[in-house]
């Protein structure tokens, strides 16, 4: 009956009208799209996540995290790659768990591109080149049953003189944000919430109107004979918009540190050009594991991204 919720809901977000997919402006851009393969192959829903790039959707996630360094590296068409990493660490009583990751986007604008940029530019691109970057710290512990996490982030933004400010060649916006979180066990998953980018802008010639939201969700991991079932939901708010998405992820392994696993995802997508669906798949061999996903833009456009964990 769950998992008939959960389609339900994966269709639902397929067939929003295209025509209210555009959400309202916000900044940096490295704080609005999917930091890993891994979670936009699964609809971006990772608020109930595993592992530590779950810092980026709810710290309190963290506890448990296994300790491996990840790289994640995606490449949008020729005009845009991000790289993602980070790791997390158990440190001690009440399941103490550190964790940090960083993120930085590389793309092109121009001075007639506006701003705040929305996600099309990294389709679209320009003549100078721009970058959004995103550094992150948290932790977690647990308290009575529930998992509770606080993260840091600096985000910080550079690109030409399209930030609205006349004169000189490169205008920069940074800003420094907190979040909150909490995930307990429930319905043989975990349900979460995280509250996300809360904060003031640092001080600047114009502000940036930072992507404050709040995230719940649900997850959970079923057998279905030799298939491992992963289920992800989600729910994002902000002022002016809500976007639902979900994720399915199904594994396979046939002996013992190996193991292949298949994803899909949908979301309510930020832009117009955006698909709702996205695509992956991951190998496993031992300590190396290697994920892949797609999405999908107009146009025949993709975005891919490869990670590369290490344990």
């Amino acid at each position: 009956m769950r998992i008939r919720m959960v389609l339900a809901l994966v269709v639902s977000v397929v067939f929003v009208s295209r025509a209210y997919a555009q959400a309202p402006p916000t900044g940096p851009l490295v704080l609005r799209i999917p930091p890993t393969p891994r979670a936009a192959a699964l609809g971006n829903a990772w608020v109930a996540g595993r592992d530590h790039e779950v810092l980026f959707y709810n710290p309190a996630q963290l506890i448990g995290a296994r300790s491996e360094f990840d790289l994640s590296i995606t490449r949008t068409e020729s005009t845009g790659t991000m790289a993602t990493f980070g790791s997390a660490y158990a440190a001690g009583r009440w399941s103490l768990t550190l964790g940090w990751g960083v993120q930085v986007l590389g793309f092109s604008a121009d001075s007639a591109t506006p701003y705040p940029y929305s996600q099309d530019i990294l389709l679209s691109g320009g003549s100078t080149g721009a970058f959004s970057s995103l550094f992150a710290v948290g932790g977690a512990f647990v308290y009575k049953g529930f998992r509770l996490g606080a993260a840091g982030k600096y985000a910080w933004e550079s690109g030409p003189a399209a930030f609205g400010i006349p004169g000189g060649s490169m205008v920069n916006r940074g800003a420094l944000v907190a979040a909150v979180g909490v995930a307990r066990n429930l319905l043989g998953g975990v349900i979460a919430g995280y509250m996300q980018n809360l904060g003031r802008t640092a001080k600047d010639d114009t502000r940036l109107t930072i992507p404050k939201q709040a995230l719940v969700g649900w997850s959970t991991s079923k057998q279905a004979g030799p298939l491992d079932v992963g289920i992800f939901t989600q729910v994002t708010v902000r002022k002016g918009w809500t976007s639902p998405g979900a994720g399915l992820e199904v594994g396979y392994s046939w002996i013992e540190g190996y193991n292949v696993a298949f994803r899909v995802g949908a979301r309510r997508p930020e832009t117009t050009t955006e698909h709702p669906l996205a695509f992956g798949a991951a190998f496993t061999a031992d300590r190396l594991t290697i994920e892949y996903a797609i999405q999908l833009f107009d146009g025949g456009r993709t975005a891919s991204g490869v990670t590369v964990r290490w344990r």
